[in-house]
């Protein structure tokens, strides 16, 4: 009987211990990306970019040739990332590196980066911002300069359908 009548007790304590009350006051709050900052050398315009149902921004700076990239499709793509402060993260495209290749919707790599290329043909450029809720959240990734609740810019250039 004495059981019983403590697991109320109990549950909450392991439903206070599983929830995040922490109010963490060096994190910043996520920003929506139409209301970010992006830095000048950027040259984000976000009204002119298309709002896609997951949240992603997209706009085609170069509209390739050939077949349409869709889900499922293997892939080959070079890349640049930057944080809207306009430090650039990573790229595809330093000496030595290789485009990178991957299966559209595996989520190997980040899932709204993998999506943003349905849609794209071969010769392709297309610019895309992340919300942060769909890239790296509250943890960010700090090993590679991304600070937690950070939207992330990329520049997909599609180079070919694998």
């Amino acid at each position: 009987m004495r059981l019983s009548r403590s697991f109320p007790a109990v549950a909450a304590l392991v439903f206070l211990a599983a929830c995040d009350l922490s109010t963490e006051p060096n994190v910043p709050d996520p920003i929506d990306p139409a209301n970010d900052f992006y830095a000048p050398a950027l040259a984000i315009d976000i009204a002119s970019m298309t709002k896609l149902p997951t949240g992603v921004y997209i706009k085609d700076k170069v509209v390739g040739t050939g077949g349409v990239a869709a889900a499922n499709d293997s892939v080959k793509v070079d890349y640049t990332g930057w944080t809207p402060n306009g430090t650039q993260f990573d790229t595809s495209k330093q000496t030595g590196r290789k485009p990178l290749e991957f299966l559209i919707g595996k989520g190997v790599y980040i899932p709204a980066f993998e999506s943003a290329v349905i849609g794209m043909q071969p010769g392709g450029v297309r610019l895309i911002i992340i919300p942060t809720a769909l890239a790296y959240g509250r943890g960010g990734k700090p090993d590679a300069g991304i600070a937690p609740n950070t939207n992330l810019i990329f520049q997909i250039e599609y180079v070919a359908r694998l």
